[in-house]
């Protein structure tokens, strides 16, 4: 009788001893039937010794008898118990003298609970393994699959013996009477239990399941069978991949702030937005010309709150999503009161989420079971945006008002408000226009159902981080006097990798009533700033890279995307990369910034890097990102100094005598490429060589009254030769 056990690994084939331990391989056939084995996972590997399995928990303490298995989903099983294990049957003639060798593994006797054989088994890995002889089973030997041992033997493991990626039995198949090893193993040799003879009848209720299970029966946290750690994504794939759970992730995060009501919302699809109006259009003027290609359900242009001035931009409801479709693509870049707007479909979710509302007139609209939807008192079901259960509001438009979602009422907090989860064509004119007012600060609804501290946000100080709901506490590093900051593990999991992991990780006992406290190894002000990027409050401003740098290595250290991709856009601002370019070059290099370091590298080229003053951040970077900066000077300068070549065109009448008939190059020219080399090879760009100032101080120079005009005559070559060297390589 035989048994072929298809593991993760490969195929192993067990030719069983049923005349000599008849009840061991009982036990073990009807376990087979019953699909006891199943997904079980080799959870002992000991490397030329043996490999473990059966245990159904993987701990090495389950498994049991197929008696005790039957009893156990019996309801008469209190009243007439089954021993968990039964005699093992030791036969002084089947030793572990081979690699292969099949055994029962005996439990001893533990609390007054008799031992035996259950559900556990090994396969031997070595010859002669006397030391197992008379103390565990012998019931079956390998007879194919000794490639599929090996590799078992390879495989790594921690500790304790169990492998860190997962080896899995994915099926077991009880072979005919008449198996010969010699035989390849093919789909059309195999049988199942049901048309094999079994030497053996089934114990009384046993029943077979109707099919193999398809989920592992313990709860592992290892490398999956199927899984390989190793493999890698092309790097589309890979950015795709990280940009979709980056928007899970910050989705996510506003539907707990309370901006969303779900994460995986949709805008509407009947909703225009319209920017880039004229301040003086009104919502009458947008719907009189938008009417035409349908009925419009509201029209409404956002105005500031405080002055009733237009903030120059307007939705417009359609009841019908063709009529809006229509109107898309006929009304863009349209004249409208001597402007040309902009049109695009509204990305703002506002109107789904009825736990806020700012409403200068109506207020916030307190939730109402009866509107409620799917059973959260925060939602009502997708509708048109009309309100029958509203009096109709401003302008006579159905109650329908596109406000600012703030309690500032600020112009400019309108254009990050109004729009959720807008696109950039949807916030161009609410951005230039906050731009005029030279006001970006943000602002967020009060009502979350999570965190309560948008109240001590609105205002210019900062926000302290003592929320009373908080459930974690970051520490900073400071010897005296650390501070505390109360945050929210949402929060912190929501925006990192790192954060979510670690409180995945099981934890020691908790004290009763008592936040736990992280140490954290940054300051004060780098915690603080930190968090002020991934709360929902205002950006911090960062004045200098000294205070730019701790932060961006404390994102980069805890894995905070949306902070990294802030602090790349900030460190490539002129007050920083044109103040000292070769220092933001250092800090892009240290943290493998590759776009930002070649938009400093192109910057150094106006300095002098060896002159530079030294910084801490050089230490950082590698000598390899040092040479290719020097390189790019080097080949810049060679490259640009090798164009620095006179044409015929270029004549002086003074320098070349009376006459043209002999062609003499003009002597500014030689001061020019004297002047311009020496410049080059400092600063290998065209920002001074082809200015005013140091022109006259070429023609000055030639000490020929008649190369000033000479020079003006050749603006035309000195032009092409600016455009020659401007276009040469610029970065790394």
């Amino acid at each position: 009788m035989s048994v072929l056990l298809e593991t993760s690994l490969g195929d192993l084939v067990i030719d069983l001893e049923v005349d000599a331990c008849p009840k061991t391989c009982e036990n073990f056939l009807k376990l087979c039937k019953v699909y006891y084995y199943n997904l079980n996972a080799f959870f002992n590997v000991s490397k030329d010794f043996l490999a473990q399995v059966g245990d159904p928990t993987a701990t090495g303490t389950g498994g049991e008898c197929v008696w005790s298995h039957i009893a156990s989903g019996s309801s008469k099983s209190l009243e007439n118990p089954v021993s968990r294990y039964f005699e093992p049957e030791i036969r002084p003639k089947l030793k572990h003298a081979t690699k292969g060798t099949v055994s029962m593994a005996v439990a001893p006797t533990l609390d007054n609970h008799k031992g035996g054989c259950g559900s556990q088994f090994f396969v031997t890995l070595a010859d002669n393994i006397e030391y197992l002889d008379g103390k565990h089973a012998v019931f079956g030997h390998i007879v194919e699959g000794f490639d599929t041992l090996d590799k078992i033997n390879d495989v790594y493991t921690d500790q304790d013996g169990r492998p860190f990626k997962d080896i899995r039995i994915r099926h077991v198949v009880i072979l005919g009477l008449s198996y010969l090893p010699l035989l390849s193993i093919s789909h059309e040799s195999l049988f199942t239990a049901a048309d094999v003879d079994d030497p053996f009848p089934d114990p009384p209720n046993l029943i077979q399941p109707p099919s193999s299970p398809t989920r592992p029966p313990d709860n592992s946290t290892r490398i999956a069978e199927d899984e390989d750690p190793l493999a890698t994504l092309p790097e589309e794939e890979e950015e795709k991949i990280r940009r979709e759970k980056a928007a899970a992730a910050s989705a996510l995060t506003l539907e707990m702030v309370g901006d969303l009501p779900f994460a995986n919302v949709r805008p509407p699809e009947n909703v225009l937005f319209v920017c880039k109006l004229n301040a003086v259009t009104r919502d009458e003027d947008l719907e009189l010309i938008f009417s035409r290609f349908g009925t419009i359900m509201s029209c409404q242009v956002i105005r500031d709150k405080k002055t009733g001035d237009s903030l120059q931009y307007a939705f417009i409801e359609f009841d019908k999503r063709e009529d809006a479709e229509q109107a898309y693509f006929k009304m863009q870049n349209v004249l409208v009161d001597d402007r040309r707007i902009w049109v695009d479909f509204s990305q703002s979710v506002a109107k789904l989420n009825t736990h806020w509302s700012n409403d200068i007139r109506r207020g916030s609209k307190a939730p109402q079971r009866m509107n409620s939807y799917g059973g959260r008192d925060d939602l009502e079901k997708t509708r048109r945006y009309r309100n029958e259960d509203v009096p109709s509001g401003r302008h006579g438009h159905h109650g329908q008002h596109y406000d600012m979602a703030n309690h500032m009422g600020t112009a400019e907090n309108a254009a990050e408000v109004a729009i959720d989860t807008t696109t950039e064509k949807d916030v161009e004119g609410a951005q230039s226009h906050r731009a005029e007012r030279g006001d970006s600060r943000r602002c967020f609804a009060q009502e979350s159902p999570f965190i309560v501290f948008f109240s001590a946000v609105m205002g210019a100080q900062r926000y302290p981080f003592d929320s009373p709901d908080a459930d974690i506490i970051l520490q900073s590093c400071e010897q005296q006097n650390p501070s505390l900051f109360h945050v929210h593990r949402c929060i912190l999991a929501a925006g990192s990798p790192f954060f979510r992991d670690m409180f995945t990780l099981p934890q020691g006992p908790a004290v009763s009533h008592q936040i736990p406290v992280i140490p954290m190894a940054e300051t004060h002000n780098t915690l603080l700033t930190l968090l002020e990027f991934i709360y929902p409050v205002e950006d911090p401003h960062i004045p200098t890279l000294d205070d730019l740098v701790p932060v961006l290595e404390a994102a980069v250290k805890y894995d905070f995307l949306s902070v990294i991709a802030t602090l790349r856009k900030l460190i490539v601002l002129p007050r920083f990369v044109e103040a000292d370019p070769t220092r933001v070059y250092a800090i892009a290099s240290r943290f493998e910034l590759e776009d930002e370091a070649r938009i400093a590298s192109k910057h150094t080229l106006n300095v002098r890097v060896l002159d530079t003053p030294l910084s801490d951040d050089l230490k950082h970077i590698t000598a390899y990102s040092y040479h290719r900066l020097l390189d790019l000077h080097t080949r810049r300068v060679n490259a640009a100094i090798g164009l620095l070549k006179a044409s015929s065109d270029i004549k002086c009448m003074q320098c070349n005598g009376s006459s043209y008939s002999v062609y003499v190059i003009p002597k500014w020219w030689y001061q020019f490429e004297k002047m311009a080399k020496e410049e080059l090879s400092v600063r290998p760009t065209t920002e001074v060589i082809f200015e005013s100032g140091f022109m006259a101080q070429v023609a000055m120079a030639a000490e020929c009254p008649r190369c000033a005009g000479s020079i003006l005559d050749s603006w035309k070559f000195l032009q092409g030769l600016k455009k020659a060297i401007d276009e040469l390589p610029a970065t790394i």
